[in-house]
């Protein structure tokens, strides 16, 4: 062991810095891009190919590679290769298209709808000409191609994920997969979200077959379905489009500009305003812009045209002697579409005509009169020029209004317009609008959500639409899929800087989200006042950080989505730069061990990685940071994978990687979950193996902790005893003597109280005897003395239980800790039980706060059920039920079951008496399934539920043989608490 104590490692080879393990030399030209993938074959090729003549056979595949050259190019895309009955397709290169999933899609339903039309042709009975398709987007390295490889060879997981739903599609079906089209899915008819399987990988993909088109116009509209985040802040916005309306209905004419990045909130701005405009009687009329396959001349006009002239020739329907503006009723009609020409004229139609026309007749619009225009940005030069003269001949009350990404105020109609730059959300703005997508999330998913969405609605709506798909938020901290048509749209922004900017942006990317400007100056060689610098700022990329002396990425997601498209040894040469300065920096290598641990790590130096990340995890294990002790553990254990691979005989690094195990076995304790046991089960298998008696009592000892703490009280059991004759075995005789207080906690779990408690006074005992010789009080005293008084208080030796937890309280002293929480929480149950609802809610909110500072996900959520349950005792808050619920969602679906019985207990209680039986029956049933496990402390309550419900709806046999089950229940708990409200409840019934 080190001096600081992290695990010693063995001495480093020479040349092990940095630069010591180069990345190969990729072939020229090759870029990392995000792209979208699809794969496309003939459906039965093998049978078509043996029942057709090969001249017929072949003159088939030749109408179909022509097909393929038609439709693809048609889309923006690029046919990578043909190969006999199957062709690769590739969309966002060399164009970083936004919406690459979007475009392979509709590619994709023209092939199949084309191919269907070769039956007349080449079909025969039972025999049918149909494709199938995948399609996934996703970080490869595009490099150019050969005869044998086709244009481009792709290589990378998103080739290989097309490739297998290529493999999955029945015939004439396409497989799209969720990350590809996100939003953009609502443009298009889809069947349920499915899981695939990916060959060769445990993942499964979310993904979808699309059968057809939707009447779905813009991408708010997609959006819109998708679920949008609630309209929150911007009233110094709204103020000012109210401003401006005000104006024009004094009789002038405004031009504003709602600017932003993509999915910023202009069009929830605008809507929210339209939405108050027409209350007040103005007359509004709606255009928009579209990028994708390019639009026709005037697209925007052609549809305000179309709304204008409806309104036009139904007001001289109901009264055709008023003035007529006949050339301008034929112009509308003709640019909207509804007639080819103007009488007498044929020639095409001039910007200036549009402008007078429209003018012309919005003077029979009820005044004050809005037209708006959504995404300008894709205008075309011809409706610029309508614009233009629109502000020059209007002369009637009239508010222009556009929404765009970007503006140039030196174009002539932008020039006097009011500009409205949206910035993102606040953090209480966006916590309020994840709450309003997404009731239940896991606990500390919204900060990371806040972190990664930088106050995007878009991204917002995005990351609550992925955490809601994984109990713990997969896929936020770059594990798991990503969201690859949200990586495309930045990747799209990104694409369109100057080298010069674009290559700031990668070195802030190879730093993280958030990064000091003395590194990025050491890394990148630009100061902060930078001219370049500023324009990044000025483009939504890089901003000044919270913490003054800081930078950081605007989104969490841009970082993300850049640092994948740095290539590798690019990415190596930077991350070396940045462990130079870090070495250099004030205070050294001391300060910056995680950062070090990181940069080493991606900068392919294993040994260094591992000894930093162990360095950094005891550093966080002692600040109480468990969920970042966790996360350096974890990262100090890849990397001596990685060494082990090289030197699969090496002692020391099996040693070393023992007692990292060791260490992350502590940081789990208080925050179990399913993904910390393959750890230590490979921990008790390797162990085991070399017949290591010690590492494997040490492995078997968290094994034990962890499930215990998921409520699998009967299987920690036999960890426990495991550890127990294998740490006797290896002279662990201090261990050996702490594992009858784990047996006696495991006991109380599983409500077996007579063992439960001659273990834990026997443990008790021996610890405060221990302790008096030296001194030293232990958390694990604590921690046993909280569980006997949780024992003592649903016996009904409430004085005793009380004594219990002030004296673990006492053991730990007046620092807070992990275990402060857990005692906390068991307090605030045993007060529940008595019947002390302030004091318990008092009690919960302690815990709570301490369970959040110290990121333990499920004190956490206990004690916000907790608190939840108090203050429905106390008031009857409605909401405090959802809270119940929302913290139980959570726990089942992350496995941290330990007492979670006692929520079902409360919603089968609180559920029956809002009349709400079905549900109160569903946690009722979840309640009794807990019992069969042992957890029987939310028992009685759903019986004692499920009686006064039966009661209530007068079948009283019912109602007694429920309240049967409760009173067994009690009575196996050996609970008088219980028992008392038992016999309340029947005689309330009866």
């Amino acid at each position: 062991m080190t001096a600081s104590g992290a695990p010693s490692l063995p001495p480093f080879a020479a040349g092990s810095g940095p630069a010591s393990q180069t990345a190969p030399t990729p072939p020229p030209k090759a870029e990392r891009r995000h792209l979208t993938i699809a794969f496309c074959d003939i459906s039965g090729s093998t049978q078509l190919s043996a029942d057709m003549e090969p001249e017929i056979y072949a003159e088939l595949l030749h109408e179909l590679r022509m097909m393929f050259e038609r439709i693809v190019a048609r889309h923006g895309g690029e046919i990578v290769r043909i190969d006999g009955d199957g062709a690769i397709l590739l969309f966002g290169h060399v164009t970083a298209h936004e919406d690459a999933g979007r475009r392979a899609t509709e590619a994709a339903l023209d092939l199949h709808d084309a191919a269907a039309t070769l039956d007349r042709h080449y079909g025969a009975p039972g025999q049918e000409i149909r494709l199938h398709t995948g399609i996934h987007s996703g970080v490869v390295l595009l490099q150019p191609g050969d005869v044998v490889r086709g244009k481009f060879e792709m290589l990378g997981d998103a080739t290989n994920v097309a490739s297998r739903l290529c493999e999955l599609a029945a015939s004439d079906e396409i497989l799209v997969s969720d990350a590809t089209l996100g939003a953009d899915r609502h443009f298009f008819r889809t069947g349920e979200r499915q899981e695939a399987e990916i060959r060769g990988t445990t993942r499964r993909l979310g993904v979808y077959a699309v059968t057809g088109r939707e009447r779905t116009e813009t991408r708010f509209a997609a959006r819109a379905k998708r679920g949008l985040t609630p309209f929150a802040g911007r009233r110094v916005e709204l103020a000012r489009l109210r401003g401006a309306l005000d104006a024009a209905a004094d009789g002038a004419v405004r031009l504003s500009i709602v600017a932003g990045p993509a999915g910023i909130g202009k069009t929830r701005l605008v809507n929210e305003f339209l939405d108050d405009a027409a209350g007040q009687g103005a007359t509004i009329y709606h255009g928009y812009c579209e990028a994708y396959l390019g639009a026709r001349p005037f697209q925007p006009f052609a549809q305000l045209a179309d709304a204008i002239g409806a309104d036009l020739d139904a007001v001289y329907d109901v009264a055709p002697d008023a003035p007529t503006h006949t050339g301008a009723r034929a112009l509308l009609r003709r640019l909207s579409g509804r007639t080819s020409r103007v009488e007498g004229d044929t020639a095409p139609l001039q910007p200036e005509q549009i402008s007078a026309a429209l003018g012309d007749a919005l003077h029979t619009a009820r005044a004050p009169v809005i037209l708006w225009i959504d995404d300008w940005q894709w205008a075309d030069d011809a409706s610029r020029a309508v614009l233009n003269g629109l502000l020059r001949a209007a002369d009637q009350s009239l508010l222009l209004l556009l929404t765009t990404r970007e503006f140039d105020a030196v174009q002539a109609e932008l020039s006097a317009a009011d500009i409205l730059e949206l910035q993102g959300l606040s953090a209480a703005e966006t916590v309020a609008a994840i709450d309003g997508i997404r009731t239940s999330l896991p606990p500390f998913v919204v900060d990371r959500i806040c972190e990664a969405a930088g106050g995007n609605p878009l991204f917002i709506e995005e990351l609550c639409h992925d955490a809601a798909l994984g109990a713990d938020g997969q896929g936020l901290d770059g594990t798991g899929d990503r969201n690859g048509w949200l990586d495309t749209l930045i990747q799209s922004r990104f694409a369109r800087l100057p080298d010069d900017q674009a290559a700031l942006v990668k070195a802030a990317a190879i730093l993280g989200t958030v990064f000091p400007d003395w590194l990025f100056t050491a890394v990148a060689g630009v100061e902060r006042e930078d001219a370049h610098l500023k324009a990044l700022m000025a483009q939504d990329f890089i901003y000044p950080g919270d913490v003054p002396g800081t930078l950081r990425f605007k989104h969490g997601l841009t970082r993300d989505a850049i640092y994948q498209t740095i290539g590798l040894s690019e990415r190596r040469d930077l991350h070396g730069r940045t462990v130079s300065a870090l070495h250099h920096a004030e205070g050294g290598a001391d300060a910056h061990h995680e950062a070090l641990a990181y940069h080493y790590a991606e900068g392919g130096n294993a040994h260094r990685a591992a000894h930093y990340a162990a360095l950094a995890g005891d550093r966080a294990l002692g600040s109480s940071a468990l969920d970042r002790a966790q996360a350096q553990y974890r990262a100090a254990l890849k990397a001596l994978d990685s060494l082990a691979r090289r030197s699969p005989d090496d002692a020391a690094l099996a040693r070393t990687r023992m007692q990292i195990v060791r260490k992350f076995g502590m940081a789990c304790v208080v925050d179990p979950s399913r993904d910390q046991l393959p750890v230590l089960e490979r921990a008790a298998a390797d162990a085991l193996a070399a017949n290591d008696q010690k590492a494997l009592a040490w492995a078997e000892y968290w094994l034990g902790f962890i499930l215990y703490g998921l409520g699998e009280a009967r299987a920690s059991l036999d960890h426990f005893r495991t550890s127990m004759a294998a740490a006797e075995a290896s002279g662990e005789q201090r261990m050996a003597a702490q594992i009858p207080a784990n047996l006696g906690q495991a006991h109380a779990t599983a409500c077996d109280y007579g063992p439960a408690l001659a273990l834990l006074d026997g443990a008790i005992a021996a610890m405060e005897k221990a302790e008096a010789g030296h001194g030293n009080a232990t958390l694990s005293h604590a921690y046993s003395l909280s569980c006997r008084g949780f024992v003592r208080a649903d016996m009904g030796a409430f004085d005793a239980a009380f004594g219990d937890f002030d004296a673990a309280i006492a053991v730990m002293g007046p620092t807070e800790h992990e275990m402060t929480a857990s005692v906390l929480t068991m307090r605030c149950a045993a007060l529940l039980w008595q019947g002390e609802y302030a004091k318990a809610l008092h009690y919960a909110e302690q815990g709570r706060r301490v369970a959040e500072r110290v990121k333990a996900r499920y004190l956490f959520a206990m004690a916000r059920a907790l608190g939840a349950f108090a203050r429905w005792k106390i008031s009857g808050d409605v909401a405090a039920v959802d809270t119940i619920r929302n913290a139980t969602d959570w726990l089942e679906a992350s496995a941290s079951q330990q007492f979670i019985s006692l929520n079902h207990g409360w919603l089968a209680e609180a559920l029956v008496t809002l009349d709400r039986v079905a549900e109160a029956r569903h946690h009722a049933a979840r309640a009794a399934l807990r019992a069969r496990k042992g957890d029987r402390l939310g028992e009685a309550m759903a019986w004692r539920a499920m009686a006064w419900a039966a009661a209530k709806a007068g079948d009283g046999q019912k109602a007694a043989r429920y309240l049967g089950h409760a009173e067994r229940s009690a009575q196996i708990r050996q609970s008088p608490h219980e028992a008392a409200k038992n016999s309340a409840a029947r005689a309330g019934i009866l």
